[in-house]
């Protein structure tokens, strides 16, 4: 299973949350787990998630705004500032909605795939 971890290049604190396909957990609600936040200092690097699928998606945002994602990306609920575990179908009205980046981890089977959060 390929491991996908986030690495914090930008010089502020950034956090980060994923989805990943897990059909036992949220098969009822929309087959796609989600899962935040990693607080990642400068310089600092975390595994975030382990898979048996291909692809993950990831949205990241700085402490001075800046974020990670794509506008055209699949979007999921998060809950500022705390930690959260749940599927993408679910959220409460008071959590943000965020757009998720794909990340592409056919070629890492077995192996630590880095996102690296630049600015």
């Amino acid at each position: 299973m390929p491991y996908l971890a986030f690495q914090n290049n930008s010089g502020q604190q950034v956090s980060v949350a994923v989805m990943q396909e897990d059909l036992d957990a949220c098969g009822r609600d929309g087959n796609w787990a989600t899962h935040g936040w990693w607080n990642l200092n400068p310089g600092e690097e975390a595994t975030a998630i382990y898979t048996e699928y291909n692809a993950a998606y990831f949205y990241a945002e700085g402490a001075n705004g800046t974020w990670w994602g794509d506008p055209n990306g699949p979007q999921f609920y998060v809950n500022h500032p705390n930690k959260f575990d749940g599927c993408i179908g679910i959220g409460v009205s008071t959590w943000d909605v965020v757009e998720a980046a794909r990340v592409d981890l056919s070629g890492f089977i077995l192996n630590k795939h880095i996102v690296n959060l630049n600015v």
